[in-house]
């Protein structure tokens, strides 16, 4: 599809990339707002492969949009997640493979904590019967984090491309 020269087929996969971008945004902002209604329409229904690493690996998208409720959606938790640089490969008409960095700035603000992570995204989407774009497949691998309590004002040592905690499968 991408080395095509008709004109149709290109205009076609610059859409498709645009919509992936869209979705990508999409699930990041509904992230940010607390809306774990709108983050598990970003995801197909079935068959997904989500690893975030130190939040777990998950085999469906309502176990990990569950875990995210419980564990994120508080008024005193403000979330920023900022993605860049997407390189988007249209595979066929129904799939794509995506790659983005991403910087992830957390508030607390009982605890009075703030945690930066940067790291980067690698995510499959399919297109659903509808031809909507979905995730299919993501794995976040940090990079980067760092905590600082905002009362103090002192930071921890940032710690490099170092997990903070052991992977389990859900």
């Amino acid at each position: 599809m991408i080395n095509s020269t008709n004109i149709n087929e290109r205009i076609g996969a610059i859409l498709a990339i645009n919509e992936i971008r869209n979705l990508k945004f999409k699930y990041w902002n509904a992230c940010d707002l607390k809306k774990p209604d709108v983050i598990l329409d970003c995801f197909c229904s079935e068959n997904v492969y989500i690893n975030f690493e130190d939040f777990g690996i998950f085999s469906s998208a309502q176990d990990m949009v569950n875990k995210y409720e419980f564990h994120s959606c508080h008024p005193h938790l403000i979330e920023q997640h900022a993605g860049k640089n997407p390189i988007i490969k249209l595979l066929s008409c129904s799939e794509a493979s995506g790659f983005w960095s991403m910087s992830y700035n957390l508030i607390d603000t009982q605890k009075k904590t703030s945690l930066i992570i940067y790291g980067i995204y690698e995510d499959l989407y399919v297109r659903d019967e509808t031809k909507n774009w979905l995730i299919k497949k993501t794995v976040f691998k940090k990079r980067a984090s760092m905590y600082r309590s905002l009362a103090s004002g002192q930071c921890s040592d940032p710690r490099i491309a170092k997990s903070l905690g052991s992977k389990k499968a859900i």
